[in-house]
């Protein structure tokens, strides 16, 4: 049970991750959206954002190929700011460990983690310890810990694009300095279990492959995605959809973003 708690967790910030690019679509900071080669920009407001579930008022910024348009062959570009959103999924790790701290219970604890993006991949890595404490059948007797184990996490997630969906694997794991049950059973095996059935709901769930709304409701499809960091560590993700379709069809998407915002 402890090892798959702890795996839990892991696999947790690794969706919450994976469903910030996932919403690449939804956030984009128009200070540093630039358009790609060949691309115009034909939206630019203050737009409702459904991050996650959370409503946002947010800057996007929607280029498209209008030549390409010309020929019935809609192609958009999305360019990104998701810094906000990694820091709010920092936080809710942080809110997570606090409401975590149960007297006769788990009690977890867990660093600050660092989130990179090398090479269009999702990198973090967090120190976490988890313990498990008893107070007796009847719960009456002063805690006594039962359960220690502790260990730094390091997980690399790839983010493809395969007919359209947008879908994750595992590209690396592993586990070090560490301690408790951690030192002599192997957390990093059942954690790996995890997390690849975590990426396994997630890549069948249609609100994270498909394109987000109102995009999906006009027929895009990803195209691809990559993301970068800049040197003020802004972390920038440039997300491509493709479609069918004449000119006509980039008005009605762009007035139900101004009605509706965009949803996943």
């Amino acid at each position: 049970m402890p090892r798959k708690n702890s795996a839990r967790a892991i696999a947790a910030l690794a969706r919450a991750c994976l469903v910030g690019v996932a919403f690449c679509g939804a956030a984009a900071a128009h200070a540093f959206a630039q358009a790609p080669a060949g691309y115009e920009k034909i939206y630019d407001e203050p737009t409702d954002v459904n991050l996650g579930g959370r409503w946002v008022v947010a800057d996007i910024a929607l280029y498209a190929d209008m030549n390409a348009a010309g020929r019935n062959d809609l192609r958009l570009a999305l360019v990104t700011d998701v810094t906000k959103f990694i820091e709010e999924t920092e936080r809710d790790l942080e809110n997570w460990v606090a409401a975590h701290q149960e007297r006769c219970g788990e009690r977890w604890r867990a660093g600050a983690p660092m989130i990179l993006f090398p090479d269009n991949a999702i990198r973090f890595v967090l120190d976490l310890e988890f313990e498990v404490w008893t107070c007796g059948v009847r719960g009456r007797a002063e805690p006594a810990r039962i359960v220690y184990e502790a260990g730094r996490i390091d997980v690399t997630l790839d983010p493809y694009i395969e007919d359209g969906r947008l879908q994750a694997r595992l590209d690396d794991f592993s586990i070090d300095d560490r301690a408790g049950v951690s030192r002599y059973l192997p957390l990093e095996f059942v954690a790996r279990r995890v997390i690849e059935a975590e990426l396994n709901n997630l890549n069948n769930n249609r609100k994270f492959y498909r394109a987000p709304d109102p995009l999906y409701a006009e027929g895009f499809a990803y195209a691809s995605i990559e993301g970068q960091k800049t040197a003020g560590e802004r972390v920038i993700i440039t997300a491509r959809y493709r479609a069918t379709g004449g000119s006509e069809k980039l008005g009605r998407l762009i007035e139900a973003m101004r009605e509706d915002g965009i949803t996943q």
